[in-house]
């Protein structure tokens, strides 16, 4: 993943956002990736370009 949210801070906690595993689910299947999350409170973000994967990865799934 690039790291184009480098930089960026919690909206709620103001602390600096870190790389760090997060899990997505979708229709009961889940999948761990890295992602950014707040170390504080844990919020994770999404960025427009981990969207898209999201998105790409979704389509896969229903298209089976």
């Amino acid at each position: 993943m690039a790291e184009s949210w480098q930089g960026w801070r919690c909206f709620k906690c103001k602390e600096e956002l870190t790389e760090q595993s997060v899990q997505f689910s979708y229709l009961g299947l889940s999948r761990p990736t890295k992602g950014p999350r707040c170390p504080k409170c844990s919020a994770v973000f999404v960025s427009d370009e981990l969207g898209k994967k999201l998105r790409n990865i979704e389509e896969q799934i229903e298209d089976k």
